[in-house]
């Protein structure tokens, strides 16, 4: 079963928006904080900048998996499982519409 074409455009501009967030998001987490000159100031900008870095890798892979989905909706093949190579859920689609693995791979970690 494919997917509908008005699902994948509808898909597309979710996955663009999401897109153009995370890439704002990953600029200002890049970003080194700026509270002051005292030392309470300059290690909280250290710790929240450490932080910040932890939460940029996840920002990061997040957005690789957008870009990737993109990538799939031009050679045609979105919604398709990396893993089975069945359609993955609209249901999962929806909410997650970079997910590459339908509900049943993503839960069996031995593939």
């Amino acid at each position: 079963m494919q997917l509908d074409k008005d699902f994948v455009e509808k898909q597309k501009k979710a996955l663009l928006d999401e897109k153009t967030r995370v890439e704002n998001d990953i600029k200002k987490l890049k970003k080194y904080p700026d509270y002051g000159f005292d030392e309470e100031d300059n290690l909280q900008e250290l710790t929240d900048y450490e932080s910040n870095l932890i939460i940029d890798s996840q920002v990061e892979y997040l957005l690789e998996k957008i870009n990737n989905a993109l990538k799939s909706i031009e050679k045609g093949t979105y919604g398709q499982c990396v893993k089975c190579k069945k359609f993955i859920e609209e249901g999962r689609l929806d909410l997650m519409p970079w997910a590459d693995a339908c509900v049943k791979c993503s839960q069996d970690k031995s593939k």
